[in-house]
C-alpha cells in the first residue's frame, strides 16, 4: 500500500479520518489505445487497493470525465456509474462515499476542509485548467457545503509538465488555489512529471494513447460497509 500513499499526500493523511491514495502504474494490466477498455482491466487491482483501505467498491463515485469545469456534489446513495458531464466531485465530512478520478497526463487535485472534513477531488486537464474548474469547486463546495478556502488543503498530483508539454498545468493550478483563498503553506504541488517516469506513471502524451490510467481516490477511512 505504501506505493500507493505517496509522501504528497501526508498532510491530508495526517488527518485518521482521510484515505488518500493515487494508484500508478500497475505493470501486469496491459495498456490499450481504448479508455473503457482498459479501464476495465484496471478495476479489479484498484477494487482490491479499496478494500485493502476497509472501503467497499460500491461506495465509490466517479465523474465522466469531459475536460470541463463542472463539478457535482454525490453522497452514499447512488451507484457507482459515473456521474455525467462532470471533471469534479466534492462530498461533505460525514459521507462515506469514496471520490475517484482518472488521470494519464492531467492533475487530479485533492481538496480537504480541515473545519468541516469535506473533501472535493477534482481532474485538470488543458482545458479544465483554462477554464477554472478550481474555481469553481470553490465555489460550489461554498454554495452548497459553506467551505471556506482559507480552511482548506490542496495536493496536486504528478501530471505532464514542461519540458514534456508547452502548458505548465501545476504553475496556472496553483495561482487559481491561490486565488480561490487557499492559503500558500496549504498547498502541495508534488512536482513529478509523468512524462518522466513511465515505470512508474502511465503517459497519454509519451504513450502516444496506447495507454493506461492512473487513479486518485479520496475517501473516508473507515466507511460503514
Amino acid at each position: 500500500m505504501s506505493r500507493f500513499t505517496p509522501s504528497y499526500l501526508e498532510r491530508i493523511n495526517a488527518f485518521p479520518e482521510n484515505f488518500a491514495r493515487f494508484v500508478t502504474r500497475i505493470p501486469e494490466v496491459k495498456v490499450a489505445p481504448n479508455r473503457d477498455e482498459v479501464i476495465a482491466a484496471l478495476t479489479p487491482a484498484h477494487e482490491q487497493i479499496l478494500r485493502e483501505g476497509g472501503i467497499d467498491p460500491k461506495f465509490l463515485r466517479r465523474a465522466q470525465q469531459v475536460h470541463g469545469n463542472r463539478v457535482a456534489i454525490v453522497g452514499d446513495i447512488g451507484c457507482s456509474y459515473p456521474v455525467e458531464g462532470v471533471d469534479g466531485l466534492f462530498c461533505g465530512g460525514v459521507a462515506d462515499c469514496c471520490l475517484g478520478i482518472y488521470v494519464a497526463d492531467c492533475a487530479a487535485i485533492w481538496v480537504y476542509d480541515t473545519v468541516s472534513g469535506s473533501r472535493g477531488l477534482i481532474h485538470s486537464g488543458k482545458m479544465g485548467t483554462q477554464l477554472n474548474i478550481v474555481g469553481e469547486l470553490f465555489a460550489r463546495m461554498y454554495k452548497v457545503l459553506g467551505v471556506q478556502a482559507k480552511n482548506c488543503i490542496a495536493v496536486i498530483s504528478p501530471c505532464v509538465r514542461p519540458p514534456h508539454y508547452e502548458v505548465d498545468i501545476p504553475a496556472m493550478l496553483c495561482t487559481q488555489l491561490t486565488e480561490a483563498g487557499v492559503q500558500a503553506n496549504n498547498i502541495v504541488d508534488c512536482g513529478l512529471d509523468t512524462a518522466d517516469d513511465l515505470g512508474t506513471f502511465y503517459s497519454y502524451r509519451m504513450e502516444k494513447g496506447n495507454t493506461g490510467r492512473m487513479l486518485a481516490l479520496f475517501g473516508r477511512s473507515n466507511p460503514a460497509v
